[in-house]
């Protein structure tokens, strides 16, 4: 018996250890993607003014998301021919562009495995015949990594950090 309580331990460390691997497979490349984009500071500024000229695209196309992504890319389209103005500001917005592609599609990734694991470690705690405990958990951990990343590359957390560098003597 003594055995077999070991294999459950282990395998609910490994169920955790997985989930948090995964959650930090998500997190931590949305977290990376955003500073590498904050580089492109003047590129984003110069995009929101110009977005302002043109309509939004109805958030009800996300019914049809494939008109909606169509219809979304011909608005970033025009956007872009107003803000482009040298090849140098086009290879910008080709890396920005890029970049920002790249660290989506990454941090998707890691999402898609977090579900997994997350299935798994309700698996292991034997609540994974309940749907809503998947959707709940799914629901705050996709939270946290965007929390996390984003709270990351805050002001406030900057402002926080260089009061705390200022105060060391």
């Amino acid at each position: 018996m003594k055995l077999r309580k070991e294999v459950i331990t282990i395998s609910l460390f490994i169920s955790v250890v997985s989930l948090l691997g995964d959650w930090l497979l998500f997190s931590f490349p949305l977290y990376q993607g955003l500073m590498e984009l904050y580089d492109y500071q003047r590129f984003l500024k110069d995009f929101d003014n110009s977005s302002k000229a043109l309509a939004k695209i109805s958030p009800w196309y996300w019914f049809l998301p494939n008109l909606k992504i169509h219809y979304e890319k011909s608005r970033a389209v025009k956007i872009l021919k107003t803000i482009i103005k040298s090849d140098t500001d086009f290879r910008s917005a080709m890396s920005f562009i890029d970049k920002a592609t790249a660290w989506y599609f990454v941090a998707m990734g890691g999402w898609f495995k977090m579900i997994q694991s997350m299935y798994d470690f309700l698996d292991e705690i034997g609540v994974h015949h309940d749907a809503w405990w998947l959707v709940i958990g799914v629901v705050l951990s996709t939270f946290t990594g965007l929390f996390s990343a984003y709270y990351r590359v805050s002001p406030h957390r900057q402002k926080a950090m260089l009061n705390k560098f200022n105060k060391v003597e």
